[in-house]
This record gives structure tokens, C-alpha cells and sequence, in this order.
């Protein structure tokens, strides 16, 4: 039987080809190579996966080695830095009790009258519209570097920055502050550098986040904050709670060389229905006040040119009670004398006869029957003013009196006795 022709017919025999995939053939041969070059590419690939895989789990833990070893040396610097705190604030009995300044470092203020005192924060408080935001802009001026004095006391200058906390009513600051530094155009550069505002609401409650004050100051690198005002650094001040927590960010700042000046309000009417007398008058927690280092209250309507400055809380001496005057225009404050509210004013029209404490007391506290702790006061304040060479002092004894000192007088020294070559004619006691 013959093969059938698939292509032309009957009885022909397909022709014979070569099987190109035959082991042996060239083609055969090129298949394989091919074929082998392929494998090798994919081993070489796997190879390749392998390695980058094996590179980034190395990388991975010599990544996670250097952060466990930034953490670590994080950990232990905070560590150190909290021993080296605790070490700074530990003192033996000797150093602690022994070796005291004869006067506190005063911020503010000079000898024993101090309103201010390094370590301790001073509180200024009064009704709406006396003059705090002015008396604080004086200060901030002071502490900047731009003045040296306010009210007639010296101030410290800053080291590090001033940070103004303006939080109540930030533009209304803004004007009263500004009128103050009008004159200081020429010194840009210099107030773009050393002052900071913050305007507006803190960012956190400062007794519910008691470590957000220092971290303020922190920030900004200032070693002076001004607290303006306490009701806005925190909310709820009659609360006993919210009073300690306030004054844990204020010690924690204090702590840590930051000095403070708060602006804080008094309740709305003193135990007779007028001005405060004691710190009581001021206005919620108790630890807001038992805080703070010194407490100054000022009086006043709002608007009224002259206002009352008295000393309510104290470093050392009473510094006080004072009139203050304030200059609508310029911003500036200076201490208001006149004959009827003046002791030296009033010695000097007494002169023959000179003036006891009781006499002092009612020229000094306005008030028509001083008591015993105003006598007292005015007693202080009268021998600081013979201290001064402005007063001289007679015992009772001299006079052929007795009575616990109630005989006793002062006498206002001869002007030409105290008065220095370079005191202008037109001094404050009206000479």
C-alpha cells in the first residue's frame, strides 16, 4: 500500500526533512544555549533578590541599632540633666541655713525695698483700667535693656530673652504697650531679638499642663515671662485645684532660672465695699497669692491719673504705700508727692515740733485713725528715712516722754543739709 500524496495525489512519497529539535542539530544546539542563558539569568535574578533582601534586613537592624542607640544616649542625657537638677537643689544644712544673703537679689527695687526679687514671682493686681499693662510695660522695657529704672527703683536687665504672654485682650496691649516704645524705632533689630509676644490664648491650660509655662519660655529662649493675665493663663482660679496647679508651672519655671511677672485682677469689692486693705482682696485661690514672692495692688478708677501702689505682700521692707501718676501720653509712671500725702513734705511744715509715727501713719495710709500695724508700718518707714539723711530721729527720752516710744519725734533735715549740688531746685519735696 503506497502513502497518499497530501499535496499532489496517489502513490508519492513525502520528502524527508530533518527534525530541527533533534539533539545534535544546530539549531538544537542554539535552542539550549538559549534556553540555558535564560535559567542563568533567572537563578541570577533570584540571586539578586536574595542579596538585596539579605542588604535591607542588615540595613533594617543597623537602622534600628543607631535609634536604640540615640534613644539610650537621649534617656541617659535626661537621666544626667535631672541628677545634676536634683543635685543643684539639694544644699547641706550648713549652706542652706548658714550662707543667706544679707538681701535677697533684687530684680526690682534697691537695699531692703525689693518689689521684686530674683527666684520669686511679683504679682501686680487691681481693678480693670489702673495702669497694670502700664507699670508692666515699664518694666518690660526695664528688663529689655531700654530703661534702667521704674517708679524710681532700679530694674535688672534680662540675660537671655522677654517673652509677654498677651493674653487678655492682645491688641488693646498692643496700642498701651506700644506708646512706650515709640521712641525706640531706631532700635528695631534689637527689640525683633530680645522681646517675644504670644498673642492670644495659651496653648494649653498652664495648671492642667503644669510643664507648659517652662516649655513657653523654653521655646523661645526667654528667662523673663510676663503673665498677662493670670485669668487667661488659667481657667477657674477660685478653685483650690486649679490655684496649686498654676503655682506648680510657676515653681517649675522659677525652678528653672525663669522669672516671672503676673498680671492678675481683684475680687469686686474689698470687706467694706472699697479698696482692699490685704491680700485677701485679691481675687481667687489662696495658693495663687501664697505663691508668689511679692504682691503689689494697685487702686484706682479706671482712667484716673493718679492711682494707689501699696506693697501688699513683701521680699523684705514694705515698699509704700505710694501715688502713682500716670502719663496718658508718653506711658511712662512716676511716684506723685504732694504736701498732703508726702511724711517728709510733712515734717518739714512741722518743723519746730516734728511728727510722730501715729501723725505719719495718717499721712502715709490716708486714713483718719491709723491702727497699730500702720503705726508700726510708718514707724519702719520713718527711721529708713533717717537712714536716708532726710529725717532726724529724738526719742522720747530726749523730750522727757514716755509711753513705748509714743513720744517719739522726727524732724525734716535742713534742705541745704541734704540736698546734693546736682538735685535740681525742683526736687519732689518741693523744694
Amino acid at each position: 500500500m503506497t502513502d497518499i500524496d497530501l499535496w499532489g495525489g496517489m502513490d508519492t512519497v513525502a520528502p524527508s526533512e530533518p527534525n530541527p529539535f533533534d539533539p545534535g542539530t544546530e539549531e538544537h544546539a542554539a535552542w539550549q544555549r538559549q534556553e540555558d542563558e535564560a535559567r542563568a539569568d533567572v537563578l541570577a535574578a533570584r540571586r539578586k533578590q536574595r542579596q538585596d533582601e539579605e542588604t535591607e534586613r542588615q540595613l533594617t537592624l543597623i537602622r534600628a541599632r543607631h535609634a536604640a542607640e540615640k534613644v539610650w544616649a537621649e534617656e541617659q542625657a535626661a537621666l544626667a540633666k535631672a541628677a545634676a537638677d536634683d543635685a543643684a537643689r539639694v544644699h547641706d544644712g550648713a549652706t542652706f541655713l548658714l550662707d543667706l544673703p544679707p538681701t535677697p537679689p533684687a530684680l526690682w527695687g534697691k537695699g531692703e525695698d525689693i518689689l521684686w526679687a530674683r527666684g520669686e514671682a511679683l504679682m501686680i493686681a487691681g481693678p480693670q483700667g489702673v495702669g497694670k499693662t502700664t507699670i508692666a510695660g515699664q518694666l518690660l522695657r526695664a528688663v529689655a535693656g531700654l530703661h534702667h529704672e521704674v517708679l524710681g527703683f532700679p530694674v535688672e536687665p534680662c540675660d537671655q530673652r522677654v517673652l509677654y504672654l498677651a493674653m487678655d485682650r492682645p491688641e488693646q496691649a498692643r496700642r498701651n504697650l506700644g506708646r512706650m516704645f515709640a521712641g525706640n524705632a531706631d532700635e528695631r533689630e534689637f527689640l525683633a531679638d530680645i522681646l517675644r509676644f504670644w498673642s492670644g490664648p495659651p496653648p494649653s491650660d498652664f495648671a492642667a499642663d503644669p510643664a507648659a509655662l517652662l516649655r513657653l519660655a523654653q521655646q523661645h529662649g526667654a528667662d523673663v515671662v510676663f503673665v498677662d493675665s493670670l485669668k487667661d493663663a488659667a481657667v477657674g482660679l477660685s478653685k483650690d485645684e486649679v490655684g496649686a496647679g498654676y503655682n506648680r508651672a510657676r515653681q517649675l519655671a522659677l525652678a528653672e532660672g525663669v522669672q516671672l511677672i503676673e498680671l492678675h485682677h481683684v475680687v469686686k469689692n474689698g470687706a467694706d465695699g472699697g479698696k482692699p486693705n490685704n491680700i485677701n482682696g485679691i481675687y481667687g485661690s489662696t495658693w495663687l497669692t501664697s505663691g508668689a514672692g511679692s504682691v503689689v495692688l494697685l487702686w484706682g478708677e479706671p482712667g484716673d491719673p493718679v492711682i494707689d501702689f501699696m506693697h501688699l505682700k513683701q521680699p523684705m521692707n514694705e515698699v509704700g504705700p505710694l501715688k502713682v501718676l500716670h502719663n496718658r501720653e508718653t506711658g511712662i509712671s512716676e511716684v506723685y508727692h504732694d504736701e498732703d500725702t508726702d511724711v517728709v513734705a510733712l515734717a518739714r511744715r512741722c518743723q519746730s515740733t516734728g511728727i510722730s509715727a501715729a501723725e505719719a501713719a495718717r499721712c502715709q495710709f490716708s486714713v483718719e485713725k491709723p491702727t497699730k500695724a500702720q503705726v508700726e508700718k510708718a514707724r519702719r518707714h520713718l527711721h529708713r528715712l533717717v537712714e536716708s539723711g532726710l529725717l532726724v530721729f529724738k526719742p522720747a527720752s530726749e523730750e522727757g516722754k514716755g509711753g513705748r516710744g509714743n513720744g517719739d519725734r522726727w524732724f525734716a533735715v535742713a534742705p541745704a543739709s541734704w540736698m546734693s549740688d546736682s538735685e535740681p531746685s525742683d526736687n519732689r519735696y518741693g523744694e
